[in-house]
């Protein structure tokens, strides 16, 4: 179930003005849909709490489509121009993945997933600004759903401990029964400072790899995180690695496994659909979650 309320997405916009949702059509201008209030008797358009956006969030929608399905952004920016007869720059598009990719974060953040008792922990080399640093990522096993992504230098404690924290207070201080690492040292110790528990007792499967690993009647292995790292190393690769570690990219990804890529493992669901975070998003998902989540900022 959600923790927060689902965004009504049939009637998606209302009055900028007074907030009502009472108005009529009032003609075109430029290829935009006008509005005139019937309470406040203000005219107002259809951006969808866009309104300082010159672009239509349609066009935004698609630069993070093509973005997270691999596309470079000079690569959209002559998308745009070839079919869209758009002149915008590749910064441009940098800076609305930006922007845009902070706001969903945030957004679907305040949602809790309802999650398994087993989870995957690796991580892996990637390349920023030509430097070598590691990315640690934890799914869960039976929704899919990626709970943490942290970049670090190094692979100590408490860098270990610091994506476990992440996906802690990602999935609302949930605590898993099982923990599936590979041989990695630190686990032991990070695992047992973040989940440690006389109540719930977390137990850490370590040593595991594709070919898996018998923890007495249980069989474990760690190929789904391994099939979700290579789709981040081989998108790493075409990038020919991240600017710095700030990248949009790393969040942005996440946000795209979990909320709008359908997965055939799950039947065509999305892993928060799985978890029971159904937000409603129907076949335009970046649009839907994009409105869903611009509108709780301006709400605010």
């Amino acid at each position: 179930m959600l923790t927060g309320e689902t965004m009504d997405i049939t009637n998606p916009f209302c009055c900028t003005h007074c907030g009502s949702k009472n108005y009529i059509k009032y003609g075109k201008k430029n290829g935009r849909q006008h509005y005139m209030c019937k309470e406040c008797n203000r005219k107002f358009v259809d951006n969808l709490y866009f309104e300082r956006l010159k672009a239509d969030p349609k066009i935004i929608c698609l630069t993070l489509d093509l973005y997270f399905k691999g596309v470079s952004l000079r690569k959209i920016s002559d998308h745009l121009k070839q079919f869209y007869n758009l002149d915008i720059s590749y910064v441009t598009v940098f800076r609305w993945i930006d922007r845009y990719i902070r706001i969903m974060d945030e957004y679907v953040r305040q949602f809790r997933p309802q999650l398994s008792d087993i989870w995957n922990v690796d991580e892996m080399m990637i390349s920023i600004n030509g430097d070598w640093f590691y990315l640690w990522n934890v799914i869960d096993d039976a929704t899919r759903f990626h709970l943490a992504s942290v970049i670090s230098k190094e692979r100590k404690i408490d860098d270990a401990s610091k994506a476990l924290r992440t996906a802690k207070k990602r999935s609302h201080n949930k605590r898993p029964m099982f923990v599936i690492t590979d041989g990695l040292k630190s686990y032991n110790k990070a695992i047992k400072d973040e989940f440690f528990s006389y109540r719930n007792k977390t137990t850490h499967i370590g040593n595991v790899g594709i070919r898996g690993k018998k923890n007495g009647e249980d069989y474990f292995d760690n190929n789904l995180i391994e099939r979700l790292q290579g789709t981040i190393r081989e998108r790493n690769k075409t990038q020919r690695g991240l600017k710095d570690e700030y990248s949009p990219f790393i969040r942005g990804h996440q946000l795209y496994y979990n909320y709008i890529r359908p997965h055939e493992s799950l039947f065509g669901r999305t892993p928060a659909e799985v978890a029971n975070l159904d937000l409603n998003l129907g076949k335009n998902k970046w649009e839907n979650l994009l409105v869903q989540s611009v509108r709780r900022i301006n709400d605010k």
